[in-house]
């Protein structure tokens, strides 16, 4: 096994091509590298599970057709039923064009196609600059990288000038923002009225789309050895995902089952999040969990690596533009019972994020009573 040093010089020299995981795959390689190694057993899928992941039809919230209480009713159900348990649902007729999302898709995959030295402009860690480009945020401190490359915009308080924009993405990244901030409003009030509250009130706390992130799965030559994004939960209130048909996102779900001594046990099992066409995957995020009081799920989920490829996605984060710094406390909303997290603020719970990377391990068991 390499010392820390030897692995520090290694992530040090990959993070100094400014190529990412592409430039590998661009110079031939066989074999990946021992950083992007995973230490223990990546677990496979069991496909034998009960879990769908639901898909909601958002048109009588969105196409401006003549919606009647009962036909409301329903919707904010079945968010309800799908927050509930899975935590993960994909929309359907929810007003973005299919045009504009495979625009997006072709515009990310086009970014990180480009040659290195376009590309290296954009290169960074600075979380100041509202446009930078890695091949994961946490790449130093991990035990092992991920076998992804992604670009990040920062949309709050205002997308970057057009000239801070890469080309491939100028046009189409403005035009997506403010449909995906339509959506995530409508997403919002749905989930409020879910919880009982009035339609606007997660608006006030996760008031706007912070950030695009436009992720580049390359093929990997020995995905057994690593992972596209490591185990996880998000740490904002709502994540939308926009991904193409390669697949390979999956979340990780408990089911109850009945062993040889017909006690109830719990397992935990990987379910695909399957890819299907012109529909968005929307997940609860880990400040969701908190406020709803662990009515809903910020289920941990991850992208595993595959041979095909490559496979490109575009992850919007909805959370307040002053995140980092805000003194905004959230605090479990008790329907009964007692508070099963002591409130915190969100910059103390993103600061804790960005330290902790991702290790495997949810970010909110710190918080848990």
């Amino acid at each position: 096994m390499a010392s820390d040093s030897d692995r520090l010089r290694a992530v040090k020299a990959f993070d100094d091509t400014k190529a990412g995981v592409k430039g590998l795959v661009d110079a031939g390689v066989t074999t990946i590298p021992s950083i992007f190694h995973h230490p223990l057993p990546i677990e496979h899928t069991d496909h034998d599970h009960h879990f769908t992941i639901p898909v909601i039809d958002l048109a009588a919230a969105t196409c401006g057709t003549t919606t009647t209480p009962s036909m409301r009713a329903e919707l904010v159900a079945a968010v309800k039923a799908s927050a509930e348990t899975v935590g993960f649902f994909q929309v359907v007729n929810h007003g973005v064009p299919m045009a504009v999302m495979s625009e997006m898709l072709a515009a990310v995959r086009g970014f990180h196609e480009e040659p290195v030295g376009a590309k290296a402009l954009y290169y960074g860690r600075d979380y100041g600059r509202p446009v930078r480009y890695w091949s994961i945020f946490d790449l130093f401190q991990s035990q092992a990288a991920n076998w992804r490359d992604t670009l990040i915009i920062d949309t709050a308080p205002e997308l970057p000038p057009p000239e801070e924009i890469p080309p491939t993405c100028r046009s189409i990244a403005p035009k997506y923002a403010k449909m995906m901030e339509q959506l995530g409003r409508t997403l919002l009030e749905l989930l409020s009225e879910a919880l009982g509250l009035r339609s606007g009130h997660l608006e006030e706390d996760a008031s706007c789309l912070e950030r695009l992130a436009g992720h580049y799965y390359p093929p990997c030559p020995e995905p057994h050895l690593t992972l596209g994004t490591t185990r996880h939960s998000d740490p904002c209130f709502l994540a939308v995902l926009l991904q193409d048909a390669v697949g390979g996102l999956q979340v990780l779900l408990e089911e109850d089952y009945d062993g040889n001594n017909n006690n109830k046990k719990s397992s935990a099992v990987w379910v695909d999040v399957p890819a299907v066409e012109g529909a968005f995957v929307v997940n609860v995020g880990d400040f969701l969990q908190i406020v709803s009081n662990d009515r809903f799920k910020s289920v941990e989920h991850r992208v595993v690596s595959q041979s095909v490829g490559p496979r490109v996605s575009v992850a919007c984060f909805f959370r307040r533009q002053d995140v980092a710094t805000s003194t905004r406390v959230l605090a479990p909303i008790i329907a009964d019972g007692e508070a099963r997290y002591r409130s915190t603020t969100m910059a103390e719970l993103v600061r804790h994020n960005r330290a902790k990377g991702l290790d495997g391990s949810s970010a909110l068991q710190h918080l848990r009573l």
